[in-house]
């Protein structure tokens, strides 16, 4: 269960396992809420592209909304007791709390899973230790934030679990992409240093910082150039005025969201940047960079410290822009040490980020669960 309609943040992970524990064996199914007609995009819509028909009927509708949350529980209740499912598996807090009172409600109660998703450990707050107290496991991908939501709500260390993170490794491959494309596309020249970042413009995410780094890197690397993918309601506010503020000029190209020619951008880069996490604590963004070879330069936040290796596969920094400025500087003047630390995020990726893995983990956790019934 997912409760949004927006192909954001976990979405593409959601529905990545969805099919990789199909591919397995089992019966899945995934309910989501329907995406508004004027869509362009939405989780709905790219299930159905990949071979899996979501679920109908529900309204998920995050937010306080008593009616409709009473008639979810009622309607998912008739839906377990008509399928008999052994895991509900939920991933937000509002899926969550539907999941929790449909699964008192059936006839044959499933046991409740719950992935955070946001690499920080969960808010302690009554809402979450109401929701904590009727989950049978936690799975996440940070060991830290695990380790804080054990202690925090009193779990079972045993079914709290960590999980590996997960990138399409075979969409994700170099071998697969045209940089030249790329910068054609976002009108780049063949010699210019490409720092690209792909977030959405929101006023939280330092944009200012970053352009000023930036600014201060170009004072020594000319040819550095900074690519924003991504769009957000904020963009012109938070980043497009600051630019041209700044005197950057076309050193900034705002790419905008990107369809079929994404893995093109993303081999245009040079390197990749990243300050601060989204709804997708995991910052998918930055291993989808380094599954394509790219040195990374990201802040010292949320679960970026876990994957993102110092001095091997990138390099930390606090998100200032005297410090960015810094990385830039050595990472844009370096093309030997880009591409070895870009080489080494590459590896890192296929080690580590493989769907397979992280499915056998998921697997392995549902079992464990299920073996607690009868304990």
């Amino acid at each position: 269960m997912f409760a949004d309609w927006k192909w954001t943040g976990p979405a593409e992970p959601v529905v990545s396992l969805c099919l990789a524990l199909r591919g397995r064996g089992h019966e899945v199914w995934l309910d989501c809420p329907a995406a508004p007609p004027e869509a362009s995009s939405s989780l709905p819509a790219k299930a159905r592209e990949r071979g899996l028909e979501p679920l109908s009927g529900l309204y998920l509708r995050p937010g306080v909304h008593p009616f409709e949350i009473r008639s979810d529980r009622f309607e998912l209740a008739e839906w377990l007791d008509a399928h008999a499912p052994d895991v509900v598996h939920v991933h937000t807090s509002h899926d969550h709390l539907v999941a929790a009172l449909a699964a008192r409600r059936a006839k044959k109660a499933p046991k409740v899973v719950r992935t955070s998703h946001k690499g920080v450990p969960l808010a302690p707050g009554w809402g979450n230790r109401w929701l904590m107290a009727r989950t049978d496991g936690l799975l996440g991908f940070s060991r830290r934030a695990l380790d804080e939501d054990v202690r925090a709500f009193g779990l079972r260390p045993e079914l709290a679990r960590l999980v590996p993170m997960a990138v399409d490794l075979v969409r994700f491959d170099p071998a697969k992409a045209d940089p030249a494309a790329g910068r054609a596309a976002l009108g780049l020249a063949p010699d210019d240093i490409v720092i690209g970042i792909v977030a959405r413009i929101q006023r939280h995410r330092k944009w200012r910082e970053l352009l000023e780094g930036l600014v201060l890197a170009r004072r020594f690397v000319p040819r550095l150039r900074l690519v924003v993918v991504g769009r957000g309601t904020h963009r012109e506010e938070a980043a497009i005025r600051p630019a041209r503020e700044m005197g950057l000029g076309d050193a900034v190209v705002f790419a905008g969201y990107r369809g079929d020619d994404y893995l093109d951008v993303l081999a245009a880069f040079d390197l990749k940047a990243f300050l601060v996490p989204g709804s997708d604590g995991t910052c998918r963004a930055v291993r989808e960079a380094m599954a394509m070879g790219k040195a990374v330069v990201a802040a010292r936040t949320g679960m970026l410290p876990e994957f993102v290796e110092h001095g091997k596969t990138g390099l930390l920094v606090e998100p200032l822009p005297g410090d960015l400025a810094l990385a830039f500087r050595r990472l844009g003047g370096d093309v030997a040490l880009r591409e070895r630390m870009g080489k080494a995020a590459r590896e890192k990726a296929v080690a580590e980020f493989k769907l397979e893995k992280q499915a056998e983990a998921v697997e392995a956790a549902y079992r464990e669960v299920e073996e607690a019934k009868t304990v």
